[in-house]
Parts: structure tokens; C-alpha cells; sequence
């Protein structure tokens, strides 16, 4: 009886070895086997499918790097990548895993924090290789899920264009934004990114590759899989919005030592909508208390030049008010350029227990109050930043990205990069109270942060349309074989 040659992911590679390219997969073991088995036509035995035009690759190295990402924080390894060249390949290889009963994961820049686009013994599929600006119109871009928001931009601008609204760090992928939503500081102007979305293409859980998918034609799968979290499908295109952009912004800084003032004048700001821009920030004193910041940003051509005081009218900032102007194009790339210095100081490459949390208006202040303040140190900040601002929700027309009730939700946000690394598990502890608190209050989570998710939470989350999920599921997933990372089933 012939014995086969079983790789598994740890043995891939010998010293000093060159790969051995698998053929096939082996159901029965969940092993790979390669060209010297005779029998890898036998039962239990999958071939690899040899239209795959991207590779299918199961080094060490490229295990590893699948199961990382920047929060450095969850680690599974899976049993292959696909470098994928096309949505083909993808659909190929959902097809695939269907049949041999593996789960699969889409990682684009890994800017994840706890594990969401890993795959433990299943095969994560590299978008990298879909990074086509395939058109750039008058008021949209078509690009493939790849693509950074970055390399929109370094196109865009020159044209007098950028999209309506971008998440602070652009150099994350378009598919991987719209899978979550997307926040930013003009959302309070557009809604999220997911809601400057004209269509999409997309393959769903069981392989299927549906192209042009919007509002108007199959807008079931469109309102599943933007914000949806990659639990129906994995977005491999879309048609994005663009809107004309300034050459210029001025940005007014404002700075408060009282919480309820710096709450009260938010609230102003987000009704009358005077700003294009705005977010605000929970800043250490210095003496081991907290002050509180608004960062607002008025967009502008010369000769033509923003109203100060029209635009300062009315709000009551007791600390320093600093105002500046930047190029549109250096404000929006704001941090990437931060990044450069986190990646200086060794910080980038650490643990980031992130928190991401959305919390209804009503129960801000007190959140912010009895929570928020005594709870948190500079130490769990460390060189990041404490987010905390409200938005318009009429404004949101995708229903899967989930916000609570109310004409206007607070996004708060926890960017950390502790400066000591062994902090991590008590912040992670820290991360829960601080979700458990603001759910008390109404709030709920946003999903890109690193918070262990209970099913039961996972219910909440969606709420009414928990079952619209499962119908989802059902219909384009039946085999659940996408994006486990989530941990929402």
C-alpha cells in the first residue's frame, strides 16, 4: 500500500529547503499532499484547481504573516494563502473550500486587531494582487477591493477629487473598509464610507461571482455585504463616489477643561453642520487628568478664505484655541504620516489593544463621567489617541452596519499604542468593562476592535436584524465558511 507524503503547515519547508508544490488537499487527514503521491486522485484526496491563476502557497513565512495582523494580539495559523490576481481565483477557491470543508478569510492590509481576517487551519486569501484603479469618472472611481484609499487619493487630487468621506489612516483597503463600515471626520456630512457606495462586485460564501450588485439590482446581497463583515461575501470591486475636493483646509483646534462643555458644543456643531470636518479628542493634562479637545476643519479655495469668528460663534472652548491651514491632500494623509513616527519609536509593531465603541447620545455624558474618566490612564493610551464624537445618523442608509437608536451616536475610540507591551491583557480587561458599561447606557460596539465577543453580544449587535443575517447566511453561505475571525458564529 502507497504511503502518501502529508505536509502539514509547520513541516513545509525543511532547512535550507526550496517548497514542495502541493497538489492536492487530503479530507481525511486535513493535510496536503504533493506530486509524489500516486494517489492523489483517491478517495479523499482534493485537487488543488488548476485554473487558480493567483498562487496557493503554504511556507512558513507566508503562514506566519497570515496569522498576525497590527493588533499583534490573536494569532491562528491557517493551512494556506491564496495571493489572489483576480475575483475569478476567488471564486475558484470558495468552490473549493466548500467542497473540502475548510473556512476562508480575505485579508487586505491587515490593520485588524484581534484576529477578525485570520483563519485557523483554513486558507486566507491575500487581496493584494486585486489593486486596479480600473476607472476614475467625474464623481466616481472604479477600483478593485485591493486598492488603499491611499492610491485613490494620489489619483484623485490631482483631478480636483477625493471621496466624500475617508476613514483618519488611508492606508487601508477599499474591500476591507467596507466590510465594517468605515468612520471618519466628514462622516457627520455623508454618513460612512459604506454609504458613498454605488455598487459593487462581490463572491459570495458559496463561490458564486455577482457583479454590479447594488441599491436597484440585488440589493439584498448589497445591504448583506457592505458593513456586513465579510459574513456573506467577500467584495472584490466597487464603484465609489467622489466629490469634489479643496485645495485647502483650515483647522481650528479648541480646547476645554470642562467635559460638558466640550460635549455641549459638539452637540452644536454636529446640528448646524457649519464644519466639513469634524471629530473630537480626550487629551492628558499633564498632571495626570484629562482635558478635552474639538477638532474641526473648515475646506477652501483661494482667494476665498473661511469666517473665523462666524465660524467660532457661539462655542465656549476655556483653554487654547490654536487655528492652522494645510493642504487638503497633507491633512487627509495626516496619518500616514504619524505612522512613520509610531514606526520610529518601535510602536507600530506592538500589541494595539484598540477599543471601538459607539454610545447613544443620551448616555454620552455620563459614560464619559462616571466611565470613561475615572477608568482610563495615559499609560493605556500610551502614543495614541482617545476619540470621542457624534454624528448624524439620518445620514446612514446601510442597514448592516449597526449603530444604536437615535438622532445622534457618539463614536469613541480608544487608538492605543502603549508604550509597555506587557499592559495588554489588563487593557483588554479594560476593554470589556468599558464595552459592558456603555451597552448598560444603550451603547453598543463597532467591530474592528479588540473586544471578545460573546454570541449573545453578537445578537445585540445586529438586534432586529439578527435574522436577516442568518437568512443571509443561509441563502449565500450555506456552508459558513467565510470569515470566522469575527467570531459571530
Amino acid at each position: 500500500m502507497l504511503e502518501h507524503t502529508r505536509l502539514s503547515r509547520r513541516k513545509f519547508l525543511g532547512a535550507g529547503a526550496t517548497a514542495v508544490a502541493v497538489v492536492a488537499w487530503d479530507v481525511n487527514t486535513g493535510s496536503w499532499l504533493t506530486a509524489a503521491d500516486a494517489a492523489v486522485t483517491g478517495p479523499g484526496a482534493a485537487p488543488v484547481p488548476p485554473q487558480l491563476a493567483g498562487k496557493l502557497v503554504t511556507d512558513e513565512a507566508s503562514l506566519a504573516a497570515a496569522a498576525d495582523d497590527f493588533g499583534h494580539i490573536i494569532s491562528r495559523v491557517p493551512q494556506a494563502v491564496l495571493n489572489a490576481t483576480s475575483a475569478e481565483d476567488i471564486s475558484v477557491l470558495i468552490k473549493w473550500a466548500n467542497k473540502v470543508g475548510i473556512k476562508v478569510a480575505a485579508r487586505g492590509q491587515a490593520h485588524s486587531v484581534f484576529g477578525e481576517g485570520q483563519v485557523e487551519g483554513g486558507v486566507v486569501i491575500d487581496m493584494n494582487g486585486l489593486n486596479t484603479i480600473h476607472e476614475l469618472g467625474d464623481d466616481y472611481a472604479v477600483v478593485d477591493a485591493g486598492v488603499t484609499w491611499e492610491q485613490i487619493l494620489e489619483q484623485s487630487i490631482p483631478a480636483g477629487l477625493a471621496p466624500p468621506v475617508l476613514t483618519d489612516y488611508v492606508r487601508l483597503s477599499v474591500g476591507g473598509v467596507l466590510a465594517v463600515g468605515g468612520i471618519g471626520g466628514n462622516m457627520n456630512q455623508v454618513g460612512m464610507v459604506v454609504d458613498n457606495v454605488d455598487s459593487i462586485d462581490v463572491v459570495t460564501g458559496n463561490g458564486q461571482l455577482v457583479r454590479n450588485v447594488s441599491a436597484k439590482r440585488k440589493s439584498d446581497l448589497f445591504d448583506a455585504a457592505l458593513g456586513g463583515l465579510g459574513q456573506v461575501a467577500i467584495i472584490t470591486k466597487a464603484r465609489i463616489r467622489l466629490a469634489p475636493v479643496s485645495a485647502l483646509v483650515r483647522i481650528y483646534e479648541l480646547t476645554y477643561s470642562n467635559a460638558a462643555a466640550y460635549l455641549a458644543d459638539q452637540r452644536t456643531l454636529v446640528t448646524d453642520g457649519r464644519f466639513g470636518y469634524h471629530e473630537g479628542q480626550i487629551v492628558p493634562d499633564g498632571v495626570g487628568g484629562w482635558n478635552f479637545k474639538i477638532e474641526v476643519g473648515a475646506y477652501y479655495n483661494p482667494p476665498a478664505a473661511p469666517d473665523d469668528d462666524a465660524l467660532l460663534a457661539g462655542l465656549s472652548p476655556d483653554l487654547d484655541t490654536n487655528i492652522f491651514d494645510l493642504p487638503t491632500a497633507v491633512w487627509l494623509g495626516r496619518v500616514s504620516a504619524a505612522e512613520e513616527a509610531l514606526r520610529g519609536i518601535g510602536l507600530w509593531d506592538t500589541p494595539h489593544p484598540w477599543s471601538d465603541l459607539f454610545l447613544t447620545d443620551e448616555g454620552a455624558e455620563e459614560y464619559l463621567t462616571n466611565t470613561v474618566l475615572p477608568t482610563l490612564t495615559a499609560d493605556g493610551v500610551g502614543a495614541g489617541l482617545l476619540l470621542l464624537y457624534p454624528f448624524r445618523t439620518d445620514l446612514l442608509t446601510r442597514p448592516m452596519a449597526r449603530v444604536p437608536e437615535g438622532e445622534i451616536v457618539w463614536a469613541f475610540d480608544i487608538l492605543r499604542f502603549p508604550f509597555n507591551p506587557a499592559l495588554t491583557d489588563a487593557l483588554l480587561a479594560e476593554n470589556r468593562l468599558l464595552f459592558e458599561e456603555a451597552a448598560a447606557l444603550g451603547g453598543n460596539f463597532y467591530p474592528i476592535g479588540a473586544l471578545d465577543t460573546t454570541s449573545e453580544e453578537w445578537v445585540a449587535y445586529f438586534g432586529p436584524l439578527y435574522d436577516t443575517l442568518l437568512a443571509n447566511k443561509r441563502r449565500y453561505d450555506p456552508d459558513n465558511v467565510l470569515t470566522p475571525g469575527q467570531g459571530i458564529s
